[in-house]
């Protein structure tokens, strides 16, 4: 079960001045940004540094292990104060729970911002890949890209399902979201009255 799940933790928690240690958690934002972009990048040029396909298939199962359990269990905590979860009870039932912190307020925007462009644009990338791996009939690295795409995937519903506890509610959301983009677009978009000109 979870415990103390609004308590403070200092992993990674240190403040030099300038860079990414300008960041409230540098160590964290890296892990979250860095095992998924170097699996991706493994993927890509694994036949620069891999001359088995055994060997390129363990290091980015590593990888993608290593960023599976480091976003759900770590990054979305500390970055977006969000985590989900589950347990089997004694009756051998699955049971999902999907937790948000009560005080967004003490968690940095930008920070939440990587989070968010991090868990959804690398789902995005192994979308792609396992597209390129099937038009390329290249049905070993398919699998690959497909195991990606689901441990990606994984975090990405799990934590929309913690910012919205219904799909009802996240429907709302984008659908409110994409009304008012497309108004302001049309509000751009109008033509500005010009001033009347006076002649004498």
């Amino acid at each position: 079960m979870a415990h103390n799940f609004d308590g403070n933790l200092s992993f990674g928690t240190n403040q030099p001045a300038t860079g990414i240690r300008s960041l409230r958690h540098p160590l964290v934002v890296l892990a979250h940004l860095g095992f998924r972009a170097t699996a991706i990048f493994v993927y890509v040029f694994a036949n620069w540094f891999f001359s088995s396909i055994i060997q390129q298939f363990l290091v980015i199962l590593f990888l993608l292990s290593a960023d599976f359990w480091s976003v759900k269990n770590v990054t979305g905590r500390l970055l977006v104060g969000l985590r989900w979860w589950n347990f089997v009870d004694s009756e051998g039932h699955n049971h999902w729970k999907f937790e948000a912190s009560k005080d967004q307020s003490r968690f940095d925007p930008f920070e939440r911002s990587l989070f968010w462009m991090g868990l959804v644009v690398a789902p995005a990338f192994w979308g792609v890949l396992v597209c390129l791996a099937f038009v390329t009939f290249n049905w070993t690295w398919m699998i690959v890209a497909i195991m990606g795409a689901v441990m990606n995937f994984a975090n990405l519903y799990g934590y929309l399902r913690c910012r919205w506890s219904s799909t009802d509610e996240f429907t709302n959301y984008f659908t409110k979201w994409a009304f008012f983009n497309m108004l302001s677009r049309s509000t751009q978009q109008q033509p500005q009255p010009q001033a009347p000109v006076l002649t004498a």
